[in-house]
């Protein structure tokens, strides 16, 4: 007598993420979203309002220092947060630490950041100088990667804040690494080139 068969169910179904988890990556995405507009509708206002307007030699000192001070909050805050990611690579601090810190210092690096793009509009910034070009790309660079990590404290967020540095995916590890290498390069771009174009004006 012939085996019975048994008729083939459904296939296995991956358990889906929770209603509310689903909402808040859904709301992230629109916000990372808007943040990428607002950076680059940003730059292209500064750029046009600085090849627009002429603004009095008296009040380049103060957009100046407004400038000079923008760039000092940026790079502060992401010298501070790497410093603080460097010691839960090595141990000395926790997940939950950089946290805490990333929390902290993305309010100022956003400061320096619309700072940056607000001051250097009355600067009279000359496009035709390759310096300031390349200025402008880095700056512009740092704040679209500044919303890219966006993702990246979400995800840290939802990680135990003991977790070791040894233990994230390799993924997660590359993640970290490129986010805060093209961070420091692009605010130290900025700086240097800006001291450079600053002395050769």
């Amino acid at each position: 007598m012939p085996a019975r068969r048994h008729p083939k169910g459904p296939a296995p179904v991956a358990p889906s993420l929770p209603l509310s988890l689903r909402e808040d990556l859904r709301l992230a995405r629109h916000r990372r979203a808007l943040g990428y507009w607002a950076v680059l509708l940003g730059m292209g206002l500064s750029l046009w309002v600085g090849t627009s307007v002429q603004v009095r030699d008296m009040f380049h000192l103060p957009f100046l220092f407004v400038h000079l001070a923008s760039v000092i909050a940026g790079l502060g805050a992401t010298v501070v947060l790497d410093a603080k990611a460097l010691q839960w690579v090595f141990g000395r601090a926790t997940l939950g630490d950089v946290h805490r810190i990333e929390h902290a210092v993305t309010p100022l690096a956003w400061l320096g950041i619309t700072g940056l793009l607000a001051s250097g509009a009355f600067l009279a910034p000359d496009l035709g100088e390759p310096l300031t070009a390349v200025k402008m790309v880095a700056v512009l660079i740092a704040g679209l990667n500044g919303v890219a990590v966006g993702k990246l404290a979400d995800t840290m967020a939802r990680m135990p804040v003991h977790m070791p540095f040894q233990r994230v995916p390799r993924r997660f590890k590359v993640w970290c690494a490129g986010s805060a290498a093209i961070s420091q390069l692009a605010w130290w771009c900025a700086v240097v080139l800006g001291m450079m174009n600053t002395a050769g004006s």
